[in-house]
């Protein structure tokens, strides 16, 4: 696993910032609350932001169907999971606008879905959406430096990156940005969706990726390059 301070050089690495296309379309933060959903909301929020720039209009998607739809593909009964699950119950069963299934507070095993949740979820399944692997999930191993390079491409062309990662047990921030850590420190794990580069020189690898960050209530944040080199376990985006 790379160490925290050994990320791979990225030249000639541009600042872009995504965070605009959420209030354009009307996408503001959402909060997971106390539940493990974090991986929910991050796909959810990859998927609205792929749908907008297919439709040029923003749609609230329902992260608690998504969470059910998971379920049922593979006969689980757990509240959150990873993304390849999530993908699965997706491509299965789509994923209904918000207002038919709003977020609840606590996680139910035996969710009865309604009927006009499954008809809209079907209705509006956007055709050819696809999630492309930047990194398959490995919790022994961070980026190599291709898939930095992957990230910040996928970033350039518009399109925000799914990260689920190794995450300190008590976060530190400085001014917004996460504090580095040794591996004792970090657990896995927890994920964000990448939105966006920040150059910023006194940052652990010279930079740092914005993030649409679920936990806390709902934030963007930034993470040191650095960080996000040696803890992120699995990467993709949808497009």
């Amino acid at each position: 696993m790379p160490t925290p301070t050994s990320t791979p050089t990225v030249a000639c690495v541009r600042a872009v910032d995504l965070r605009p296309d959420w209030e354009r379309w009307r996408l503001p933060l959402k909060s997971q609350g106390a539940r493990g959903t974090c991986s929910v909301f991050a796909i959810t929020a990859a998927i609205e932001h792929a749908v907008a720039r297919r439709t040029g209009k923003g749609v609230r998607l329902s992260e608690e169907f998504l969470n059910a739809a998971a379920n049922r593909a593979d006969g689980s009964r757990e509240d959150g999971g990873f993304f390849h699950d999530l993908w699965r119950g997706y491509e299965r069963y789509g994923i209904c606008e918000e207002r038919y299934l709003p977020y609840a507070e606590r996680f139910d095993p035996d969710l009865r879905i309604p009927r006009a949740a499954w008809a809209n979820a079907r209705a509006g399944r956007v055709r050819g959406l696809r999630l492309h692997w930047i990194k398959a999930w490995d919790v022994t191993t961070g980026l190599e430096p291709a898939q930095i390079v992957a990230i910040h491409a996928a970033l350039q062309r518009g399109v925000p990156v799914l990260a689920g990662m190794r995450w300190p047990r008590e976060p530190e921030w400085d001014g917004g940005l996460l504090r580095m850590c040794g591996p004792e420190h970090v657990f896995d794990g927890h994920s964000v969706l990448i939105v966006g580069y920040e150059p910023r020189g006194s940052a652990p690898g010279g930079g740092a990726f914005l993030v649409r960050d679920s936990g806390g209530g709902g934030r963007w944040r930034a993470i040191p390059v650095d960080f996000a080199a040696a803890y992120i376990n699995d990467a993709a985006w949808v497009e």
